[in-house]
């Protein structure tokens, strides 16, 4: 084999690699930091942070918009299923779970709630089905996922009434009896 064939060959080898790797791993490294640094912002797994009002001073996120009102629950789906209520707020909102990929595992928003509270069991791949009549079960790959909710809110008055809905959210971790 000459050199350049050679050279092709390694160097092909190294692309696809790295190419693999990249896609491969890169979601996972970047949502497990995000995970961690929303927990740590929460006080831990299973707990809701409210975001205060994006302004330039507040935001944390690359391109978060200063016109809706962002909650997080990061979720440790190792220690056991969560248990996600999402209160209904005026005008739009939606609740999306991602997997520890950056998959988008389920979305639903106030249209598809109807006026009421969304209320969510998500459970991990090992988890066994625990849920009550009115939840929808959101099963996430994986041992981590993050729930985010986003609620419209482009005034300071709009922002102040969703901030006293999406106070009465909650994201807990559910007690599994194997008893």
């Amino acid at each position: 084999m000459n050199g350049f064939l050679r050279f092709a060959l390694i160097a092909g080898t190294v692309a696809v690699a790295t190419h693999l790797l990249a896609v491969g791993a890169a979601p996972r490294l970047f949502m497990g930091a995000a995970l961690r640094r929303i927990a740590e912002t929460a006080g831990g797994w299973y707990r809701l942070h409210h975001a205060p009002r994006v302004t330039p001073q507040t935001q944390q996120i690359v391109r978060s918009s200063p016109d809706i009102a962002y909650t997080t629950c990061a979720l440790d789906l190792s220690a056991g299923p969560a248990r996600v209520v999402v209160q209904p707020s005026p005008g739009y909102w939606s609740a999306a779970v991602y997997a520890a990929n950056t998959d988008v595992v389920m979305v639903r928003d106030d249209r598809e709630a109807g006026g009421r509270a969304l209320h969510l069991l998500v459970v991990g791949d090992r988890t066994p089905l625990i849920a009550r009549p009115d939840e929808i079960v959101v099963r996430a790959p994986g041992d981590k996922a993050l729930v985010l909710v986003r609620r419209l809110a482009p005034d300071a008055a709009s922002f102040a009434a969703v901030d006293a809905a999406r106070k009465a959210d909650s994201c807990a971790a559910v007690e599994i009896d194997v008893g």
